[in-house]
Protein backbone atom coordinates (compact mmCIF):
# COMPACT_ATOMS: atom_id res chain seq x y z
CA UNK A 1 0.00 0.00 0.00
CA UNK A 2 2.70 2.41 0.66
CA UNK A 3 4.47 2.04 -2.85
CA UNK A 4 1.31 3.47 -4.80
CA UNK A 5 0.90 5.90 -2.46
CA UNK A 6 4.78 6.90 -3.01
CA UNK A 7 4.56 6.97 -6.55
CA UNK A 8 1.55 9.01 -6.48
CA UNK A 9 3.04 11.76 -4.01
CA UNK A 10 6.23 11.49 -6.75
CA UNK A 11 4.13 12.00 -9.65
CA UNK A 12 1.72 14.92 -8.46
CA UNK A 13 5.74 16.61 -7.33
CA UNK A 14 6.76 15.87 -11.30
CA UNK A 15 3.65 17.65 -12.52
CA UNK A 16 3.66 20.33 -10.58
CA UNK A 17 7.26 21.26 -10.84
CA UNK A 18 7.20 21.15 -14.74
CA UNK A 19 4.03 23.05 -14.54
CA UNK A 20 5.53 26.22 -12.49
CA UNK A 21 9.20 25.97 -13.08
CA UNK A 22 10.28 23.98 -10.38
CA UNK A 23 12.23 22.51 -12.93
CA UNK A 24 14.29 25.16 -15.00
CA UNK A 25 16.73 25.09 -17.42
CA UNK A 26 19.97 24.25 -14.71
CA UNK A 27 22.83 24.97 -17.10
CA UNK A 28 24.83 28.31 -16.75
CA UNK A 29 25.68 28.61 -20.48
CA UNK A 30 23.40 30.61 -22.91
CA UNK A 31 24.04 31.96 -26.18
CA UNK A 32 23.45 35.67 -26.52
CA UNK A 33 21.70 35.02 -30.18
CA UNK A 34 19.47 32.52 -28.81
CA UNK A 35 18.08 35.57 -26.65
CA UNK A 36 18.32 38.35 -29.38
CA UNK A 37 15.42 39.43 -31.53
CA UNK A 38 16.19 39.17 -35.66
CA UNK A 39 17.44 41.59 -37.53
CA UNK A 40 18.68 43.86 -34.64
CA UNK A 41 14.83 44.04 -33.10
CA UNK A 42 14.63 44.55 -29.10
CA UNK A 43 13.52 41.64 -27.63
CA UNK A 44 12.99 40.06 -24.18
CA UNK A 45 14.58 36.72 -22.31
CA UNK A 46 13.97 34.91 -19.17
CA UNK A 47 16.52 33.77 -17.20
CA UNK A 48 16.11 31.94 -13.91
CA UNK A 49 18.28 33.19 -11.16
CA UNK A 50 20.91 31.05 -10.56
CA UNK A 51 23.94 30.89 -7.82
CA UNK A 52 27.30 32.05 -9.18
CA UNK A 53 25.56 33.58 -12.01
CA UNK A 54 25.65 32.23 -15.89
CA UNK A 55 27.49 32.30 -19.06
CA UNK A 56 27.08 34.09 -21.88
CA UNK A 57 28.45 33.24 -25.03
CA UNK A 58 28.28 35.59 -27.79
CA UNK A 59 29.56 33.79 -31.50
CA UNK A 60 29.94 35.16 -35.48
CA UNK A 61 29.18 33.00 -38.15
CA UNK A 62 28.35 34.60 -41.60
CA UNK A 63 24.66 35.07 -42.67
CA UNK A 64 23.25 31.67 -45.03
CA UNK A 65 26.89 30.15 -45.15
CA UNK A 66 28.51 27.45 -43.18
CA UNK A 67 31.86 28.39 -42.34
CA UNK A 68 34.23 25.39 -42.43
CA UNK A 69 36.93 25.43 -39.74
CA UNK A 70 39.49 27.44 -41.35
CA UNK A 71 37.40 30.27 -42.75
CA UNK A 72 35.61 30.91 -38.90
CA UNK A 73 39.31 31.13 -37.74
CA UNK A 74 40.39 33.60 -40.45
CA UNK A 75 37.42 35.86 -39.04
CA UNK A 76 38.43 35.11 -35.50
CA UNK A 77 41.08 37.89 -34.73
CA UNK A 78 38.97 40.75 -37.24
CA UNK A 79 36.24 40.02 -34.77
CA UNK A 80 35.21 42.08 -31.53
CA UNK A 81 32.66 41.09 -28.93
CA UNK A 82 31.22 43.37 -26.73
CA UNK A 83 28.52 42.60 -23.94
CA UNK A 84 27.05 45.22 -21.52
CA UNK A 85 24.63 44.75 -18.93
CA UNK A 86 23.06 48.11 -17.79
CA UNK A 87 26.13 50.35 -19.30
CA UNK A 88 28.44 48.56 -17.41
CA UNK A 89 30.50 45.97 -19.79
CA UNK A 90 30.86 42.35 -18.88
CA UNK A 91 34.18 40.68 -18.23
CA UNK A 92 35.34 38.63 -20.84
CA UNK A 93 36.58 34.99 -19.64
CA UNK A 94 40.03 34.96 -20.42
CA UNK A 95 40.76 32.33 -23.20
CA UNK A 96 37.70 31.79 -23.87
CA UNK A 97 37.42 33.45 -27.62
CA UNK A 98 38.02 30.59 -30.38
CA UNK A 99 36.43 29.08 -32.91
CA UNK A 100 33.62 26.56 -32.20
CA UNK A 101 31.13 23.77 -34.26
CA UNK A 102 27.81 25.41 -33.35
CA UNK A 103 25.05 22.62 -34.18
CA UNK A 104 24.38 21.93 -37.65
CA UNK A 105 24.81 25.92 -38.47
CA UNK A 106 28.56 25.25 -39.20
CA UNK A 107 31.79 26.80 -37.50
CA UNK A 108 32.00 30.07 -35.86
CA UNK A 109 33.85 32.41 -33.82
CA UNK A 110 32.90 32.89 -30.08
CA UNK A 111 33.78 34.13 -26.95
CA UNK A 112 32.47 33.91 -23.24
CA UNK A 113 31.29 36.46 -20.87
CA UNK A 114 30.66 36.29 -17.18
CA UNK A 115 26.98 37.57 -16.31
CA UNK A 116 27.25 37.99 -12.26
CA UNK A 117 25.00 36.21 -10.25
CA UNK A 118 21.27 38.42 -10.42
CA UNK A 119 18.32 39.36 -8.19
CA UNK A 120 15.52 39.15 -9.27
CA UNK A 121 14.02 42.29 -11.98
CA UNK A 122 14.64 43.54 -15.19
CA UNK A 123 18.13 44.63 -16.69
CA UNK A 124 19.37 45.27 -20.02
CA UNK A 125 21.95 43.67 -22.19
CA UNK A 126 23.36 44.89 -25.23
CA UNK A 127 25.56 42.74 -27.27
CA UNK A 128 27.82 43.95 -30.64
CA UNK A 129 29.60 41.99 -32.70
CA UNK A 130 32.09 44.07 -34.75
CA UNK A 131 33.12 42.03 -37.87
CA UNK A 132 36.73 43.65 -38.59
CA UNK A 133 38.76 45.63 -41.38
CA UNK A 134 38.44 42.98 -43.83
CA UNK A 135 34.92 43.53 -43.94
CA UNK A 136 35.08 47.12 -43.30
CA UNK A 137 33.94 47.26 -39.82
CA UNK A 138 30.39 47.08 -40.09
CA UNK A 139 28.42 45.56 -36.47
CA UNK A 140 25.35 43.96 -35.53
CA UNK A 141 23.82 45.16 -32.33
CA UNK A 142 21.19 43.30 -30.36
CA UNK A 143 19.45 44.51 -27.24
CA UNK A 144 17.89 42.18 -25.42
CA UNK A 145 15.53 42.96 -21.67
CA UNK A 146 16.81 40.10 -19.47
CA UNK A 147 14.03 39.20 -16.96
CA UNK A 148 15.70 37.56 -14.04
CA UNK A 149 13.07 35.52 -12.25
CA UNK A 150 12.98 33.36 -8.84
CA UNK A 151 14.10 30.08 -8.86
CA UNK A 152 11.21 28.76 -7.69
CA UNK A 153 8.28 31.01 -9.65
CA UNK A 154 5.01 29.91 -10.30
Amino acid sequence: MKKPISYLLLAIVLILGTGCDLFPYMGNEVYFYSMAGPNEEPSSFDLKRRDGGHVIIMSRGVEDVELDYSQALSLKDDTVFTLTLDGEDLARISGSKTVDELGNTGWHVVESFTLPELSKGTYTLVGKTVFGEQEGNPFRQNEVTLEISSLFSF
